[in-house]
């Protein structure tokens, strides 16, 4: 007998505490949307929407500076024009690979070979890679340093953004030192196109 009485009790009490765990949950306001819902917000592994966004644009941009870079490493008519196109080459598929693994990590899309990027607004145009097919010596690097330093210009606004808005620290660290480089790559062409 006691042991249905203490079955009972419980019963009464189970009812009791569902009832009450209903009413508590219909009675709480409304949950604010999830942190990577909110625009510039860190996700739970640390990176915003704008992160992913840097990475997806820089890659693409990236890619044009090396084609920019490919014939000029080959058919620059001064040093200075092979060496900074050599040392951009390099550098950009290198930081191409971070941002790659980047975005893989985010189980984000990574731009394929085929998006040439020249449909960016501030990108070097296909009109412009072009107009330097037919060029040589001094005439090549005079206009590929031109469409360089305003393809660079584009980079650092980008990166520029980046540090803003960007949560994922090793993505504000690289748009920080492409800020840095680009601006002093543009400033050194910029001398020698005087």
């Amino acid at each position: 007998m006691p042991q249905q009485r203490i079955i009972a009790v419980l019963a009464v009490l189970g009812v009791q505490l569902v009832a009450g765990c209903a009413a508590a949950s219909q009675a709480q306001p409304a949950q604010p949307a999830p942190p990577a819902a909110v625009a510039g917000a860190a996700t739970e592994d640390g990176h915003a929407e704008s992160d992913v966004t840097f990475s997806q644009e820089m890659i693409v941009h990236h890619r044009l500076t090396i084609k920019l870079a490919e014939p000029a490493a080959e058919r620059g008519g001064s040093a200075y024009v092979r060496d900074l196109a050599r040392k951009l080459i390099a550098g950009e598929k290198k930081d191409i690979t971070q941002m790659t693994s980047w975005l893989r990590s985010w189980k984000a899309e990574v731009p394929d070979e085929s998006h040439a990027g020249h449909d960016m607004p501030g990108m070097a145009s296909a009109k412009d890679v072009e107009a330097m097919e037919g060029l040589s010596g001094a005439a090549f690097d005079r206009a590929w340093l031109k469409a360089l330093a305003d393809h660079l210009d584009t980079g650092v606004k980008m990166s520029e953004v980046a540090q803003a808005m960007g949560k994922h620290a090793p993505t504000v660290k690289l748009a920080r030192r492409l800020v840095e480089e680009q601006r002093e790559q543009v400033a050194a062409i910029k001398e020698h196109l005087s």
